[in-house]
């Protein structure tokens, strides 16, 4: 298991740039899902938009010294 302090401020943005992708490709595809009338794949999609939200936030707060 990784600590968050052992993480590069490098790795830390590219984190947190992967989270906000997959952020908006959840979104994306959760609105998508509703248009098809597929809901549990849309609120599959909101899970995902939760813990990358939740990650994004921690990546954020180790490149602030924070955490």
């Amino acid at each position: 298991m990784i600590r968050s302090g052992n993480l590069s401020p490098k790795a830390n943005k590219t984190l947190l740039i992967v989270n906000l992708i997959i952020f908006i490709g959840a979104i994306v595809l959760a609105v998508v899902d509703v248009f098809y009338r597929e809901y549990i794949q849309a609120v599959a999609m909101l899970l995902v938009m939760v813990v990358t939200a939740l990650n994004a936030y921690g990546c954020r707060k180790r490149m602030r010294g924070k955490l």
